[in-house]
């Protein structure tokens, strides 16, 4: 296998690249992390490994350039790992692999029968690069499948801790996915139904462009309401970003009553429906509820059948009420493999 650092994603085909691993969705995208490497906040390689003329991993590593994290969610020193662990995850000091952002990441090595093809002389090698500068590896936001071939690629090294849980319906545009997801599943989608057909719902599916005043104002004021730091400009700059990448299509979900109007904005890539951010005006009631299941399972569900999408992400919050609708959950993971342990793989 012929391993190379190379500084620049357009040295790597997007179709050989895309075809690696899509397990992160379109966060990890070819086009999503072109956009990554043109943010001055991150310097970004690409360990790119070749084997009989294929391409069989381009693993994304970054440095941070700032003296602070550019988000806090990335910042190993919050995650609940062992102090010593964590101390050693300031910016100067490791580097990133995988992902920077989007809260996902793919190593986006070539999976065989199940296996990451070469992870042992790919992580040796990403070792050396971090020991040159005196840095240790930190992975964010990894699946467990990832995670458990990391484990055993380091020999159990990486101290590791759950950071979020995700939701996903899979194979939604099968005809049998709601006799696959079990009786009581069903009863409580029945249920959704029934509200939402007494709440008198108007409901359709915009592009961005036809609703974008409304939709990051909106999705602004719920996030401010939750307590995050919001405004419609900040909203429309980070889908902004979407409209601009190649591949993936932006739509927003709307639906509304007399007294209640929400929004969902999602992504469109591959065969995937992921989901984004949420905006529902008014008080608790019938109607709002049924506006809010309306929005998050059934028009996607919906939308997704008619497009013959075959999964919906459907986020990483209200765990259970999506559980009880058939999803299912996929635990993520950070880990750190501290200074000492990346010098000893080198």
């Amino acid at each position: 296998m012929e391993l190379a650092m190379v500084a620049d994603l357009t040295e790597i085909p997007q179709e050989a690249f895309d075809a690696l691993d899509n397990s992160a969705g379109a966060g990890a995208c070819y086009q999503r992390l072109l956009q990554r490497q043109a943010d001055m906040r991150w310097s970004v390689s690409y360990l790119r490994a070749i084997e009989n003329g294929c391409l069989k991993a381009a693993v994304p590593v970054y440095t941070c350039r700032a003296k602070a994290w550019p988000h806090p969610a990335y910042d190993a020193r919050t995650w609940p790992l062992p102090d010593d662990v964590r101390d050693a995850a300031a910016p100067a000091e490791c580097l990133l692999v995988g992902g920077c952002s989007d809260g996902r990441s793919s190593l986006h090595v070539k999976r065989t029968d199940g296996q990451m093809h070469g992870l042992c002389a790919l992580i040796t090698e990403i070792a050396r690069f971090a020991a040159k500068e005196d840095r240790c590896l930190v992975f964010p936001y990894l699946n467990g499948a990832s995670r458990m071939a990391l484990t055993e690629a380091t020999h159990d090294a990486i101290a590791w801790s759950l950071l979020r849980t995700e939701a996903l319906l899979r194979d939604v545009s099968d005809p049998g996915w709601e006799s696959s997801i079990g009786s009581e599943a069903r009863g409580v989608l029945r249920r959704d139904r029934r509200l939402i057909e007494a709440a008198g719902l108007s409901t359709v599916v915009h592009s961005l462009a036809e609703i974008e005043d409304e939709a990051c104002r909106l999705i602004a004021e719920h996030n401010v309401r939750k307590g995050e730091l919001d405004h419609p400009e900040f909203a429309l700059l980070r889908y902004s970003e979407w409209l601009e990448c190649a591949g993936a299509e932006l739509i927003v979900f709307y639906a509304t009553t007399a007294d209640v109007t929400g929004v969902l904005t999602a992504i469109i890539w591959k065969e995937e429906l992921e989901l984004c951010e949420i905006g529902l005006t008014g008080r608790e009631s019938p109607q709002r509820l049924a506006a809010y299941l309306k929005l998050v399972f059934h028009m996607p569900l919906e939308f997704a059948r008619a497009r013959g999408l075959r999964n919906i992400r459907v986020g990483f919050a209200a765990e259970t009420s999506k559980r009880a609708r058939g999803a299912a959950i996929e635990e993520l993971y950070g880990g750190v493999l501290d200074h000492a342990h990346t010098r000893r793989l080198t």
